[in-house]
Formats: C-alpha cells, structure tokens, sequence
C-alpha cells in the first residue's frame, strides 16, 4: 500500500509512472480513501492511511491526476468516478480542488516537498523497476528506505453510521450484563 510521490507535483508524478504502478496507483488511492473514510474499511492502520488523515480532498486530487493521466493513455478508467462519489459522501465535496488551489488553502500535507520523503518513493522506484525509472533519478541510491510522516491532522471522526452500530453494541452489552 502506498501513494508513489517521487516528486512534489501530483501530474508530475502521474507522467513519471511506468504503466503498471500508474495503474496499481489509481486503486490505492481509492483504497486509502475509503480508508479514511469508510467506517471499518481494511488499510484503515496503514501507514499510507495515517499520512494522508485530515486531507483526503488531497488525496483525492492526487487519485484523479493519476487516473487522467491513465485515461489519456486511452486506457478505460473507473476510479476517477469512485474517488470523486467517495469525497462527496464522506465530506460532502462536490467538486475537487486543483493543487494550487489546495496549496493556498494549506490543504496539501505538510510532507509535500519533503527532499527525504521524496528521495525515498524515488529510491523505491529505481529499486522496482531500473530500467524505467533510473533515467529519472539518476544518482540516487536504490536501498534508501521509506519516510513514513504522520499527519498534522486528526482523522475524521466516527461516521453516523459507524457511531450507531458501536451505540448498537453498547446497548447489547449492557443487556447482558
């Protein structure tokens, strides 16, 4: 599970992409998504998840560059639709802002820009695939690891429903008691 940012622009890294991780991104992004915002959905620990907490129209800015950028390689896209209903139910967005927009409103993560966290996805990927992605980042080592940062922001609270069924469980607890 991960959000590839070998660089700090969404499109940017969108063009960046070989075929297979730029498709594989455009599902983790909506995994992470619903991550965060679908009560009990699976990655919800993840460190991926964590990273993006509190800035999941972020995300999802990211998710539809990714899917753009598939797409225009004419290759048939249904995440794009997915990420955009996703937002709007969990935050009630009807529209996505673009990442400069985000940026001037100080919704992009405070890891956006960070030379290590950056330097490590382009580790990662001249250590995945050389032939694509060393002409890229020439130079730079293929055995860095991972930057895992934390959030500056809490995740979203319990959804309605995720608060009646823990309600619904208190209930029958104490029932049996």
């Amino acid at each position: 599970m991960q959000t590839f940012l070998p660089v700090p622009d969404f499109a940017e890294t969108a063009r960046i992409l070989d075929v297979r991780r730029l498709g594989k991104q455009r599902v983790e992004a909506l995994q992470l998504l619903r991550a965060l915002t679908v009560p009990g959905h699976g990655w919800r620990h993840h460190p991926a998840a964590a990273m993006w907490a509190g800035y999941e129209e972020a995300l999802t800015r990211y998710g539809l560059e990714i899917c753009a950028h598939w797409s225009a390689g004419g290759r048939a896209d249904t995440c794009a639709a997915s990420l955009r209903t996703d937002l709007r139910v969990a935050l009630g967005r009807t529209t996505v802002r673009d990442v400069t927009e985000l940026s001037a409103a100080g919704e992009l993560p405070p890891w956006i820009g960070d030379a290590d966290f950056h330097r490590g996805h382009q580790s990662a990927l001249v250590r995945k695939d050389p032939g694509h992605y060393r002409a890229w980042f020439p130079g730079v080592p293929d055995d860095l690891p991972y930057v895992w940062p934390s959030s500056d922001r809490q995740r979203l609270s319990l959804g309605a429903a995720e608060t009646r069924a823990a309600a619904t469980r208190t209930r029958k607890g104490s029932a049996r008691e």
